[in-house]
């Protein structure tokens, strides 16, 4: 039996693999095709037959209702299947990945005589958690277990990287375009332990994206002309089979021209009348290099942010590592190389990209440890729990710990011995005798052999010197040359506040596993005599101020039948995050001190629900809008950050592409989710733009507010008080126009107005001021007549500068004005505790 996980996969958008790492070192498995990958796709041509693929993936232009592709990106999202139509049932996203896995696995079983128990999965650095879950949960139903570790595919990538490497310090960057996703990693390595310094991605960008551009921006105007078919379009169902054959045939062809100038596309498509053309076009490597440069533009982009972060620049930077079957492109390396346009690092392709995440991720399940099963000793023999590290970049001190437990009755530990020995190490090694604890328990350290798998044996003594009989008795540790540092958070966690922000509990980088909890309050009161009232607190993923930016991933629910009393508003609640390292698995708990009450939520991916087609062309309508009054005010005040940012959308042609995007949302449920969360981002981004846009205004009446008591101050012979809380007020001023949010300036800006209405109040201005203001509530107010009067009255006041009667015309006018509206909210959350 294994000691360690040694099987690592790659399950991608578009083709998977796995490897294995033995003593000899890590190889990839070929399938029964021969090939090192296995396309992520699956076929049913009729009840209990599944095909996975290259077979598969041959069949998705030819049986596009019983063969489908490309699923991956739809894993962890409610109301997602995909319909077979001769099978007669429909499969989930992850049950459609289970089949992915569950090939891998039979092709490792046929070339290693058994299936694995576990594997390590790898998953995009840039998947949020929902999409990590999905990933557990097509492992578990793959037979795989219920626990597969994960691992981010740059730090895979890396690991691979780093086994060829003799650098102790380096910094690379990870330029990983697989087939759906996009990730930008930046990486140290340091006596050779490798560590995540910085990540930056787009789980909506990748080589298919290309495809689809290549097909409808190419192939179909062509289909249109040579064909003559004018309602030939990708939204249409009826051209269902032929867009399946143009999609296989653009990617066929993109990878054609990763070694030639040229491809001939040649396929038969249906006219719709029952009768199939030919089709043929000439694609070439220049119309593939333009149709492509916006996303690699995009991708570009996050690396970039990716630096920034790390506060790095590209010369800082020793290897740009490629990974990922889009990264062979000669156009897209040949941008990357350039130092204006691109990155200007040297580039690194010595591993196959194809295969590289696979090999890295087995070189990192050589470092897990399989579970344990529990283990009931027999009579006459003893159990040991081992604690120790499967691989260490050391060869002396390695430390080995354990517990002792069996026996026939209660023993007394204490004059039991263990010895760990290796006769077979160069030299050979044996321990001193450890004597063991009371309660059974010992520590030691070891010497293992340099570049090489040390096997051990573990002896157990009584008191009078003899060996008793003890499982397992071997462990082995490997020496490594490179082993990952601490995973880390590649995104925000958080919650959603009743004022509609974003507050952050664990920040991006965080190093895990790792726990936080943070006080807030209720913002409505829970009564039980009112059972549907509710406080919500949604789980978010993200980086953005505002919470429906971000990606909301779980829900907390209190509502009053779950606690003993009525609780009032402002009632404190600790919530409390906790995420594991090995599969990200995330806890978050909200507890109610004083009512000892407690509410457990897990990360749910039924919390995501694809949005309808309707709702997405609508938003996009509203989208484009926006970015068109956002422009005209940016021409306006000449705003050049917005206008920058604005031509920024343009470069990348995002709205050009999201109207695809949309388009296809009507036949194709994986185009809703990436028109949705392309949408989201497009929103958060105007965001930015608006914010570059309001800011010069809010700094200038911010510092005019400031002016402005600064001169009443001096009317009114203001005392030391008034001139400290002035400069209080000027150095927030300052700080919050360094690094400052419109939200932040106009709260600023109000507490200036608060203090103004203080100085203001202690000058002879308060009165007429008052007065005016109540002048333009008139029209408001419950007697007209009664109004007209009172302010006929008060002009008169003005006149004859007499504060005294206008203070009591003030009086008589708010009498008038009606009441407040007093309605209780039934729906409300929480919000920071004060």
């Amino acid at each position: 039996m294994r000691e360690t996980i040694d099987f690592g996969i790659d399950l991608g958008t578009t083709n998977s693999a796995i490897a294995v790492a033995d003593d000899d070192g890590v190889r990839v498995i070929k399938n029964n095709d021969g090939w090192d990958y296995t396309p992520s796709a699956v076929w049913m041509p009729k009840p209990d037959v599944i095909h996975v693929g290259r077979r598969a993936r041959e069949r998705t232009d030819t049986q596009p209702d019983d063969a489908h592709a490309e699923f991956k990106l739809e894993m962890g999202v409610a109301g997602y299947h995909r319909r077979f139509g001769r099978a007669g049932l429909s499969l989930t996203p992850e049950q459609l990945s289970a089949e992915v896995l569950k090939s891998l696995r039979q092709d490792a079983a046929h070339d290693t005589g058994s299936p694995p128990e576990a594997a390590v999965i790898t998953v995009p650095a840039s998947f949020a958690l929902h999409q990590n879950s999905a990933t557990s949960a097509a492992a578990a139903l793959a037979g795989l277990g219920e626990h597969c570790p994960l691992v981010q595919e740059p730090t895979a990538a890396a690991i691979a990287y780093g086994v060829q490497d003799a650098s102790e310090s380096t910094h690379w960057m990870v330029f990983d375009l697989g087939g759906g996703t996009f990730d930008a990693a930046v990486m140290s390595k340091r006596d050779g332990e490798l560590q995540l310094l910085q990540h930056a991605g787009d789980p909506r960008l990748g080589g298919k994206l290309i495809d689809w551009a290549i097909v409808e921006d190419l192939l179909v105007p062509a289909v249109r002309r040579d064909l003559g078919l004018p309602d030939f379009a990708r939204r249409n169902n009826r051209w269902r089979a032929n867009f399946a054959k143009l999609k296989l045939a653009a990617e066929d062809a993109k990878i054609a021209l990763s070694r030639r100038g040229s491809h001939e596309i040649a396929v038969d498509l249906s006219d719709g009348e029952g009768d199939t053309a030919p089709f043929e076009f000439t694609l070439t490597r220049g119309a593939l290099d333009d149709l492509a440069q916006p996303f690699y533009t995009r991708a570009i982009k996050r690396c970039r942010e990716a630096l920034a972060e790390s506060s790095l620049r590209p010369d800082h930077i020793d290897r740009l590592l490629l990974v990922g079957g889009a990264t062979l492109a000669p156009g897209l390396r040949d941008l990357l190389a350039d130092p204006v346009e691109g990155l200007g690092i040297q580039l690194d392709h010595t591993q196959d990209p194809t295969t590289v995440v696979a090999r890295g991720a087995a070189l990192f399940a050589r470092t897990v440890r399989m579970p344990s099963k529990p283990r009931t000793a027999a009579p006459g023999e003893f159990t040991v729990e081992l604690h120790y590290e499967p691989q260490s970049l050391e060869t002396t001190g390695i430390p080995v710990s354990g517990r002792i437990s069996g026996g026939t009755a209660v023993p007394d530990w204490t004059r039991y011995t263990v010895t760990l020995t290796n006769p077979d190490g160069h030299p050979p090694f044996r321990g001193p005798q450890t004597t063991l604890t009371p309660d059974g328990a010992f520590y030691t350290e070891v010497t293992i052999d340099s570049g090489t798998r040390s096997r051990f044996t573990v002896e157990l003594s009584d008191g009078t010197g003899t060996r008793q009989r003890l499982a397992p008795d071997t462990l082995s540790i490997t020496h490594a040359q490179v082993l990952p540092g601490d995973a880390v958070l590649t995104s925000t966690l958080g919650i959603g506040k009743a004022d509609g922000s974003f507050a952050p509990m664990l920040r991006k980088g965080t190093a895990l596993p790792t726990s936080i909890t943070k006080t807030f309050e209720t913002s409505i009161p829970l009564r039980r005599s009112q059972p549907d009232a509710v406080i919500r607190i949604p789980l978010l993923e993200g980086e953005r101020r505002r919470a429906d930016r971000n990606t909301r991933v779980g829900l907390l629910e209190i509502r009053p039948r779950d606690v003993r009393f009525d609780l009032p508003a402002q009632t404190p609640v600790e919530v409390t995050f906790e995420i594991n390292a090995r599969n990200r698995e995330v806890t978050v708990t909200a507890d109610i001190p004083v009512a000892d009450a407690q509410f457990e939520a897990t990360i749910d991916r039924s919390q995501l629900v694809a949005p309808a087609h309707d709702e997405l062309v609508d938003r996009l309508h509203d989208l484009e809008q926006r970015t068109h009054a956002l422009r005209e005010r940016a021409e306006e005040v000449h705003s050049e950050p917005a206008l920058s940012q604005l031509d920024d959308l343009s470069d990348e042609k995002a709205f050009v592409h999201l109207r695809k995007e949309v388009d296809a949302a009507a036949v194709d449920t994986g185009a809703a989710g990436t028109s949705d969360r392309r949408i989201r981002d497009l929103e958060a981004q105007l965001d930015d733009v608006e914010e570059a846009i309001d800011i010069p205004g809010l700094q200038h009446e911010l510092w005019d507010l400031l002016n402005n008591c600064e001169d009443l101050i001096e009317q009114t012979g203001g005392g030391p008080a008034e001139r400290r809380e002035l400069e209080n007020l000027r150095t927030r001023a300052t700080s919050a126009g360094e690094d400052g949010s419109p939200a932040g300036l106009r709260r600023l800006a109000d507490r200036v107005r608060d203090f103004q209405v203080d100085l203001l109040r202690r000058s002879d201005q308060w009165d007429f001021l008052v007065f005016h203001s109540l002048v333009e509530l008139r029209d408001e107010m419950t007697s007209r007549a009664q109004a007209d009067a009172a302010i006929a009255d008060g002009r008169r006041a003005v006149a004859a500068g007499d504060r005294t009667a206008l203070s009591a015309v003030n009086q008589r006018l708010r009498r008038l004005l009606p009441p407040g509206v007093s309605e209780e909210r039934r729906i409300g959350g929480v919000q920071e505790s004060r």
